[in-house]
C-alpha cells in the first residue's frame, strides 16, 4: 500500500473519535518496529522525523524508502510527515523526497510571521499533495532543534487557532495546552477547557506535541475534545534504551543480532501500547 497524506488519516480518526500515533524514527531499527506494530495492532501510522533524525539514515530521500519498503511488506495505512521543520528549504526538500505530510514551525515567531511561513508551506505542498501541520503556542522542552523552557511556554489562544486557520489553509493544528517536549517534572496540568474551546471553533483534526508520559486518563481527555494525532518520541528512546540495558546483563556486544533483540521487542511492545490507549477514547 502506497504512503497516504497524514490529514486523511486525522480527519477519519476526529470523525470516529480517537486518535492516530505519530512515532519518531531515526534509522532502520526504528522504522521496522513501527510497521511491525501496526500490522500486529491493526492500526494506522504516522511515521515522523525532524531533519536531526532524518539525517541519520542518510537523509529524507533514504527515510522515505525505508517508510515505503516496511509500508509495502507489512500493507499497513500510513503517512510519512516531517516534523517540525525550521526553514522552507526543509519542507521543499521533504516534498521532493515523497513525505506525504510536512509541517514548517513557526510557533516561536511573531503571529504574522507564523501565518506567512505557514500559508507559503501550504502553497508548497498543496501544489504535490501534500498535507500540512501548523503549530500555534509554545510546547515547553527539547525538540529537535527546539528548545522552549517553561516560562516561554505559551497556550493556544482559542480565537486566534481559528484565525490562523483561515488564513493559512492548514489541513490539521497543533495546539499548545500544557504538555511538554521531552519529560515531565509533576503530573502535567492540560487545560482542557482550552482545548475545548479551540475544539469549538477549529474543525480541522487537533494535534497534541509532547505525548510522552501525559497520563492515560487525560490522554483519553484529549482525544474525546478533538485530538486526531498525539507524537510519541521521548517513550520510544527510553524504551529503547531500557531494551539495551536489559539485553547488556544477559548478551554479548559481540553478538549484535541477539544483543539488539530486546531493545527492537521493547520498542515494538511500547508503540503498541500507545497505538491501542489512542484507540480507547
Amino acid at each position: 500500500m502506497p504512503l497516504v497524506r497524514m490529514d486523511l488519516l486525522l480527519r477519519r480518526a476526529r470523525a470516529e473519535g480517537r486518535c492516530v500515533a505519530a512515532l519518531e524514527c531515526w534509522d532502520s531499527t526504528s522504522v521496522r518496529a513501527i510497521a511491525t506494530a501496526a500490522e500486529r495492532a491493526d492500526a494506522p501510522v504516522v511515521f515522523q522525523a525532524s531533519p536531526a533524525e532524518y539525517a541519520l539514515p542518510g537523509g529524507a530521500e533514504a527515510l522515505r524508502e525505508l517508510v515505503e519498503w516496511h509500508v509495502r511488506r507489512t500493507g499497513i495505512e500510513a503517512a510519512l510527515h516531517l516534523d517540525h521543520g525550521m526553514q522552507l528549504s526543509e519542507v521543499q526538500e521533504c516534498v521532493r523526497a515523497g513525505f506525504t505530510s510536512v509541517m514548517l514551525d513557526g510557533s516561536h515567531l511573531p503571529y504574522e510571521e507564523n501565518v506567512r511561513l505557514t500559508r507559503e508551506t501550504v502553497l508548497i505542498a498543496h501544489r504535490l499533495n501534500v498535507s500540512v501541520e501548523g503549530e500555534l503556542g509554545h510546547v515547553a522542552g527539547l525538540e529537535g532543534d527546539i528548545s522552549v523552557a517553561e516560562e516561554d511556554a505559551l497556550q493556544t489562544d482559542p480565537e486566534q487557532a481559528a484565525d490562523f486557520v483561515a488564513q493559512t489553509g492548514l489541513d490539521c493544528l497543533a495546539v499548545a495546552i500544557g504538555t511538554v517536549h521531552g519529560v515531565y517534572r509533576g503530573r502535567p496540568q492540560i487545560n482542557l477547557e482550552r482545548l475545548e474551546q479551540i475544539a469549538e471553533r477549529v474543525e480541522l483534526p487537533l494535534v497534541l506535541h509532547g505525548g510522552s508520559g501525559t497520563p492515560e486518563d487525560l490522554v483519553r481527555e484529549c482525544i474525546r475534545r478533538g485530538v486526531a494525532k498525539i507524537n510519541i518520541c521521548t517513550e520510544l528512546q527510553q524504551a529503547w534504551l531500557d531494551g539495551i540495558e536489559a539485553s547488556r546483563q544477559v548478551n554479548s556486544i559481540s553478538a549484535p543480532g541477539r544483543f539488539y533483540a530486546p531493545a527492537f521487542d521493547c520498542l515494538v511492545e511500547r508503540i503498541i501500547e500507545k497505538i491501542e490507549l489512542f484507540r480507547s477514547a
